[in-house]
């Protein structure tokens, strides 16, 4: 039997669409300078036997002003993780999330 291996850049969409999702907004780029490229995807082979690949991803994003910031990055974090891995089935070993900007406005509009 083979194998099947998914492309980082297909990691990245799977995540960035699920922030937008969860963050309400259909344009991110507009709203939030939120860009794709804010997402890094990192694979590893498992030393399993399985030689499944383990995924790490690290998001850099504002948060806005006012609100929890551990909070909304735990919960970005966990959404993305459940969407990566129901969608492609490897396993997430971390989420990263980076504060990287304060925003005077809500994020969804």
């Amino acid at each position: 039997m083979g194998y099947v291996e998914i492309n980082s850049n297909v990691y990245q969409e799977i995540a960035y669409r699920s922030i937008c999702e969860y963050l309400g907004i259909q344009e991110a780029d507009k709203v939030i300078n939120f860009k794709k490229g804010n997402i890094v995807v990192e694979k590893v082979q498992s030393a399993n036997e399985d030689q499944k690949e383990i995924v790490r991803l690290f998001i850099s994003l504002p948060a806005e002003f006012n609100s929890n910031f551990v909070e909304f990055a735990n919960s970005i974090a966990c959404h993305v993780k459940k969407s990566v891995q129901e969608m492609t089935g490897m396993m997430v070993e971390t989420v990263n999330v980076k504060i990287s900007d304060v925003l005077n406005e809500t994020i969804a509009e």
